[in-house]
């Protein structure tokens, strides 16, 4: 199925962008979706949830919040949605980052100058308060920049991120939407048997990840994980020899996982 990761700046029509295509390619739209399901598995308040995607976590939240695992918990959220059946347009929570290597992802930026955006949301909050809303458009895009370079340590503008971008001072949502299209239905991004695995590939490995981050045996170990067609392997360094059991006896249970090699070194201190 059609697969689309697309990342906007605010005030750039981008919401216009995706509901398009939701239209023209009778794609869903996930966005919000994600925040009810990562508030239910890491036990914390959806407001937190959201801070954290959106970069605009205060002292407390961070302090009291578990970062890594709650980045893990995102990945984990999004690959399992792009695994999903349906045609997708995955926006924001770093979806264009996570996809970059599944051959069949459409991966967009949408953008526009700071005045087009400023002017755009001076419109939509009915303000007549240029200053004010150039704040709301800069700590955006500063809050946005801080949650890529944290989780993904790329640039969110930077071009050689995306497979194209599209530039709304210029291009009318129509055009972005007919562009777009046309890329989907085009033989560079088919789906393909080769570019399904890719994907099973990338998502395994990112789920064994957070299930190993959100196990109190494990919460501790840092664990590297690759996936390949169902072989999964561990690396790292862990304290103790049960550290390295627990850690693949979770890995298992995980769906998908086919063969197990524990490469996990166990520390001298560890007496094993």
């Amino acid at each position: 199925m059609p697969l689309i990761a697309m990342n906007r700046e605010i005030g750039s029509l981008g919401r216009d962008v995706a509901a398009g295509l939701e239209q023209a390619l009778g794609m869903k739209v996930r966005h919000h979706e994600i925040v009810d399901h990562l508030a239910n598995r890491a036990r914390i308040r959806k407001s937190h949830v959201i801070s954290f995607l959106e970069g605009r976590q205060g002292l407390l939240e961070r302090l009291t919040t578990d970062q890594v695992g709650l980045r893990l918990l995102t990945c984990d959220e999004i690959l399992s949605m792009a695994e999903s059946e349906d045609a997708l347009i995955l926006r924001g929570w770093g979806a264009t980052a996570l996809l970059k290597d599944v051959p069949h992802c459409v991966r967009v930026c949408i953008s526009a100058s700071r005045r087009t955006r400023v002017k755009r949301m001076m419109e939509r909050l009915d303000s007549s308060d240029a200053e004010r809303v150039q704040r709301i458009v800069d700590q955006n895009d500063e809050a946005a920049r801080a949650v890529m370079r944290r989780n993904f340590h790329i640039e969110p503008r930077d071009i050689n991120e995306y497979d194209v971008g599209f530039n709304t001072d210029r291009m009318s949502v129509e055009h972005c939407v007919e562009e777009i299209v046309e890329m989907v239905k085009s033989p560079e991004f088919a789906e393909t048997e080769t570019s399904r695995a890719k994907l099973r590939d990338v998502a395994l490995s990112h789920h064994v990840r957070a299930a190993l981050r959100t196990h109190s045996a494990t919460a501790h170990c840092l664990v590297r994980v690759e996936a390949n067609a169902g072989h999964v392997s561990l690396r790292g360094t862990v304290d103790y020899i049960e550290q390295s059991e627990a850690c693949s006896d979770i890995a298992r249970r995980i769906k998908g996982v086919r063969v197990l090699e524990n490469h996990l070194h166990v520390a001298e201190t560890g007496g094993a």
